[in-house]
């Protein structure tokens, strides 16, 4: 039988709380960067010019579509070969899961636009407003009350993905967790505060999240009533 002994934790605790703020300081990076980016994209997407719109296009279906896992060794192990760039572990993670999260953020947005009254649109046009004019004082505004829920979800996804860094050695929670693991044969109790880490950072996300999605659900029901 498995015997329990928490004092590992305490006794590599140093290590686990460094790991704890690398992850967290990846996930606030590529949380900003990944939705900047995406809002962008969102927007390009929408233009009247079709040059934009194509490359916004093919760039949201590219990284949509490739998992992470293969974009993060890919961009660390060939670009070095293939182009003679060698970036740290931890930037082609920044540079991965922001790519891969302002793919989908963009989607979101060019949707949640979509959905917006023509009306409005039209109104400000006819009052002499540019598109960038539009956007910014119109169309976004109306847009982030639907756009909020799935980009929270979307959010809660980009953190849990982090977890991959591992896998080109970012000494983030789970690289961390088992290098440790290896050392002191302890999975259990590592892989538990890790489990414990990660529901602590995205529970208060995860009820946010259900939190605007009832709100969305019971404000959409009444206008259609």
């Amino acid at each position: 039988m498995y015997i329990w002994n928490w004092d590992w934790i305490w006794l590599y605790r140093e290590q686990l709380i460094d790991a704890t703020l690398l992850t967290l300081w990846l996930n606030v990076i590529v949380l900003i960067i990944g939705s900047l980016f995406g809002v962008l994209l969102g927007l390009l997407k929408r233009t009247r010019y079709k040059i934009f719109k194509v490359i916004a296009s093919v760039y949201i279906d590219l990284f949509r579509t490739l998992p992470v896992l293969v974009l993060l060794i890919w961009f660390y192990f060939c670009m070095p070969i293939l182009f003679d760039i060698k970036i740290s572990a931890f930037t082609t993670s920044v540079l991965v899961l922001s790519l891969n999260l302002s793919a989908f953020i963009a989607e979101i947005v060019d949707a949640g636009i979509e959905n917006i009254p023509r009306n409005h649109i039209e109104s400000a046009r006819l009052l002499g407003f540019s598109y960038w004019q539009t956007n910014k004082l119109i169309t976004l505004p109306i847009a982030l009350k639907n756009m909020t829920p799935p980009i929270v979800s979307q959010y809660i996804n980009s953190i849990k993905l982090s977890v991959l860094a591992s896998v080109i050695a970012v000494p983030e929670l789970l690289n961390v967790s088992q290098n440790i693991i290896s050392q002191t044969y302890r999975p259990l109790e590592f892989y538990t505060f890790l489990a414990v880490i990660f529901l602590i950072i995205l529970l208060p996300w995860t009820l946010w999240s259900k939190r605007l999605e009832s709100k969305s659900f019971f404000k959409n029901k009444k206008d259609k009533n």
